[in-house]
């Protein structure tokens, strides 16, 4: 009878299924480094994770502080301070209240952008009671002097992004998002255009800003007139004399004598 228990390899022998001979023992040898270099590479990407922040999330709202100047993109923002003011529209007959924040632009594309929609105005944000992010109602831009709408390529514009407020809004603090802009194709367009990113949530940056106080309104600059009126003299005053008195003139006539007639 023979036996059916499988045959012990011999001492120092190859295990079974492994080749014998020299090649086996490359093979051997190469089955032993594939696990040491995968080992490497794992403590190596372990390294680089650990010194980057680790396996954590960015932020999709980094906050940042004013007066520093943020690239997101096509424009270079430092937003300045904010403030309650009253301002006038074109088409406004009284001024109306607005929550206005400062802040210095630069465009760093190649052609001129708008401060308006489709430009500026939709990479600003503002976050509400409720939480949600709101565009500016206008913006707008002084540059050299000159106000302008527009923002042309190295020209820095002193803009001011502006919100309504209502008659008894009075926030102590104002926070201010900046979204990021991307050089991509649109949805609908296969052309590559500079697009912001409308992702909820998502922002470039954002900053709380403390709130001036309202300026009080300046008070209306008189028309000055072409040709000045007199004043009128009050009643039963006589006119100031300059120099001596004249002697009054003499109205009436001396009396002349009349000859009489003889008896």
């Amino acid at each position: 009878m023979q036996p059916t228990a499988p045959v012990p390899p011999p001492p120092g022998g190859p295990l079974p299924g492994e080749p014998s001979g020299a090649g086996g023992s490359r093979a051997s040898a190469r089955r032993r480094l594939v696990p040491a270099a995968v080992a490497c590479a794992v403590a190596a990407v372990a390294a680089v994770t650990w010194a980057t922040g680790g396996f954590k999330e960015a932020p999709k709202q980094p906050v940042e502080r004013p007066g520093k100047a943020l690239n997101v993109g096509l424009f270079t923002v430092t937003v300045r301070d904010a403030r309650i003011g009253l301002v006038k529209g074109v088409f406004d007959s009284d001024p109306k209240r607005y929550l206005i924040v400062r802040m210095r632009v630069v465009n760093n594309g190649r052609e001129t952008e708008s401060l308006g929609d489709g430009g500026l105005t939709d990479g600003l944000a503002a976050r509400t009671k409720a939480g949600k992010w709101l565009e500016p109602d206008q913006v707008e831009g002084v540059a050299g002097g000159a106000k302008t709408d527009a923002v042309q390529p190295g020209l820095p514009v002193e803009a001011s992004a502006m919100w309504k407020a209502g008659p008894a809004d009075a926030p102590r603090r104002f926070t201010i998002g900046l979204r990021k802009w991307e050089y991509r194709t649109g949805f609908t367009d296969v052309s590559y255009n500079w697009l912001p990113d409308t992702e909820d949530g998502a922002l470039a940056a954002k900053m709380t800003l403390p709130v001036a106080a309202a300026a009080p309104a300046a008070a209306p600059a008189p028309t000055p007139t072409l040709f000045p009126t007199r004043a009128a003299r009050p009643t039963g005053t006589a006119r100031p004399t300059r120099g001596a008195t004249r002697p009054p003139a003499q109205r009436t006539r001396p009396a002349r004598p009349r000859p009489t007639a003889s008896p």
